[in-house]
């Protein structure tokens, strides 16, 4: 790269200057591919799920304060989750959350047992439960080393916390409502 920058600087000048033309034009050549190859670099930056450099402010912007040990491809996923997310308070939402966390889970909305509806060997739950609801978590991602994904120093394999998802669900469901979690 750096003879093109430097052909082109050598073009701008239609005469050789006194003291040590090509060193100078050198010197400026190295300056200008020092400044197109951050350029590049920034252009991949911009991008949330290429982020390495800029990914703590990605972090910061969205609002996400990543573990110490979270590796590089979670922390992207974590980035590009919330700015894809729209939101929501239905059982739907909160599954397909989980699923495209990778985790595996069954929402459980249990009802207190009423005359008329309840059967024999119904659970009975009291009137309270109403604003309660469960989340059966059947497995857990592991996110593997991957050459280009991930950092040097990084594990091989790594997988979240278990109060991960609990900590995301606790966050986002409705005030009024209390959550439990069954692992499986």
């Amino acid at each position: 790269m750096s003879a093109s920058n430097k052909d082109a600087l050598s073009l701008l000048f239609p005469l050789e200057l006194t003291g040590d033309h090509e060193a100078d034009l050198q010197i400026d050549a190295d300056s200008l591919d020092r400044a197109q190859a951050s350029a590049e670099v920034l252009l991949a930056e911009v991008f949330a799920d290429q982020a390495a450099v800029l990914l703590t402010d990605w972090e910061r912007v969205v609002g996400i304060m990543p573990g110490p040990d979270d590796p590089l491809q979670f922390r992207r996923d974590q980035v590009v989750r919330k700015i894809r997310d729209r939101g929501g308070l239905s059982v739907s939402y909160f599954l397909s959350l989980a699923q495209a966390l990778g985790y595996e889970v069954q929402i459980i909305e249990p009802v207190p047992f009423m005359a008329g509806w309840g059967g024999a060997g119904d659970t009975i739950y009291s009137s309270t439960i109403d604003s309660q609801w469960g989340v059966e978590i059947a497995n857990q991602p592991v996110y593997n080393f991957r050459a280009g994904e991930s950092a040097a120093g990084e594990p091989l394999t790594w997988w979240n916390s278990q109060t991960f998802l609990e900590d995301l669900f606790q966050e986002l469901k409705p005030a009024h409502t209390y959550v439990y979690f069954v692992y499986l």
